[in-house]
């Protein structure tokens, strides 16, 4: 078992051919002719303080040095999209990350004297960097890094930051909860790619978890006594995590087995929470979570298992708030201009007109007719009204934006970036068109550990024997130090747990040994 020493040595013995190397590059033009146009090459910085910075965090994660001027905590904002940086955290500290975080919990011998302790000090000081540096490879979204959180158990340990967070009720921290509901979200895609993760388990654990009651009955209910902006923050955020998670891990038979035998589990909190009483724009979003469900049934033929009790309870909430709203809208035309809510009338006006649409969709499920309105089912759900940085499909005249604008833009931009540390390039998934050279870099992973990304085969071979073929093999099955263990809190009470303590993240393994990758 390769322990801590061997990965720090690992990482180490490259470390002056590669100071001399960033030197070199910094101090060399920028590439002219062919090569300068053959992929995307931005710099919104100069590279020496992408070095500059790299290196700071080396002296602080591999030899616990401080330097007094250098601002960790703003990294990810100056780092923003800055790819090949967040790249060579990846590589580099990646590692050291995930153990500094997943072990944050185990006290020092000297924890008592924490004021008194060097040695505690220069571990906080890792500890907030590490969850910085954490945040910027969940925002920047490089599939490198997020497979190698996952591999990690990063997601169980997102899952257990919840749990804990969440007991602090009813004083919790709705940001906090946010961001780990968020890294959820990121971070699911890459499950699909462990063989050892049973996704119809996951989302039978999710919806029978305490988190799911805790979210509707205390934040949900709360709304509608009285108005949070952060609560409201917090319950929109989880119905588009519960909408990812029955969208991304449910089988085919998972709402067919609700239907049939527990379906008052699923819509009971549903008809208790929605309400004009929450406000328009969470209203929005919940006639979304209805309808992602409903779209979902439908796929998966299970619609009409859906009792009719569960469905004429549904109208019935539905018809009541969309008379509530219309009152609203009324009420709002007879206010004179310094009583208006303008902000409030515009998702109330795109809210009335969502349910309106559900109103119909469920008129259609009760007179057995849905294929009618499958058209407004979609134009609801978060398949319709969700807005993406995606270019539109080639010679389409027809409008691309959702027909109820009322989400926020979601920017999804799917970069690779060369981790050949001589190497500009990135590679944009999503806009092709910014290759202007015609041609696009013939781009892959590393085929033992799937972490690294490159843009030819020269470059995959120039940075395996420079640096990659030391810690490889920790990439592709981290050791225990790197790897969060999940474990029970002292009143056994477990908030959110959707995975099984042994579960491990084995990657998918071809015959010749290659890893398999999804995205």
């Amino acid at each position: 078992m390769m322990n801590n020493q061997l990965y720090r040595s690992a990482l180490l013995i490259p470390r002056a051919n590669e100071d001399d190397q960033a030197f070199q590059r910094v101090t060399e033009p920028p590439p002219t002719g062919e090569s300068a146009t053959s992929a995307t090459h931005v710099e919104a910085y100069p590279s020496c303080q992408s070095n500059d910075d790299l290196q700071h965090l080396k002296d602080l994660f591999f030899h616990s040095k401080l330097n007094p001027n250098f601002d960790w905590v703003g990294l990810c904002l100056v780092h923003q999209h800055d790819y090949k940086f967040w790249a060579n955290v990846t590589h580099t500290l990646g590692m050291l990350i995930l153990k500094t975080l997943f072990n944050s919990d185990v006290p020092f011998e000297d924890s008592h004297a924490f004021g008194l302790s060097d040695c505690n000090y220069v571990n906080g000081v890792k500890v907030r960097a590490a969850f910085v540096l954490l945040g910027g490879l969940l925002s920047n979204r490089l599939p490198g890094s997020l497979r190698l959180i996952v591999r990690g158990n990063g997601y169980q340990f997102f899952e257990h930051r919840i749990g804990r967070l969440l007991r602090d009720i009813p004083d919790f921290d709705e940001d906090a909860i946010c961001f780990n509901m968020n890294a959820l979200r990121t971070l699911l895609p890459f499950l699909q790619e462990c063989t050892t993760v049973r996704l119809n388990s996951l989302c039978h654990r999710f919806i029978t978890s305490g988190f799911w009651r805790v979210m509707w009955m205390e934040v949900g209910m709360g709304l509608k006594s009285a108005c949070s902006t952060q609560r409201l923050k917090l319950f929109c955020n989880f119905l588009e995590l519960a909408s990812t998670i029955f969208f991304g891990s449910r089988s085919s038979t998972f709402f067919k087995r609700m239907y049939t035998s527990c379906a008052n589990s699923l819509w009971d909190p549903v008809v208790l929470v929605l309400s004009w009483a929450l406000g328009p724009r969470a209203c929005c979003n919940m006639v979304t979570f209805v309808a992602d469900i409903l779209l979902m049934s439908h796929q998966d033929g299970c619609l009409d298992d859906l009792p009719g009790s569960c469905l004429d309870s549904l109208h019935k909430c539905i018809t009541t708030t969309v008379s509530e709203g219309e009152s609203y809208l009324e009420l709002y035309d007879s206010q004179t201009l310094d009583e208006r809510n303008e902000f409030r009338h515009h998702y109330a006006t795109i809210a009335v007109s969502m349910l309106k649409s559900l109103d119909k969709v469920l008129t259609c499920q009760k007179n057995r007719t849905i294929e009618m309105a499958l058209g407004d089912l979609y134009d609801i759900s978060s398949l319709g009204t969700a807005k993406m940085t995606l270019p539109p499909f080639p010679g389409s005249t027809e409008q691309t934006g959702p027909k109820f604008d009322f989400s926020e833009w979601r920017v999804f931009p799917r970069v690779l970036p060369c981790f050949n540390k001589e190497c500009t390039r990135i590679l944009h998934l999503d806009m092709p068109e910014l290759h202007i050279d015609g041609e696009l870099p013939d781009f892959r992973y590393c085929d033992q550990c799937g972490i690294p990304s490159y843009c030819s085969a020269e470059c995959a071979s120039a940075h395996w024997d420079s640096y990659h073929k030391e810690v490889c093999g920790f990439f592709r099955a981290p050791p225990t130090f790197a790897r969060f263990m999940p474990h029970s809190p002292d009143d056994g009470i477990v908030v959110l747990q959707t995975m099984e303590d042994n579960w491990m993240m084995t990657p998918f393994i071809d015959e010749k040994g290659n890893l398999l990758t999804l995205f």
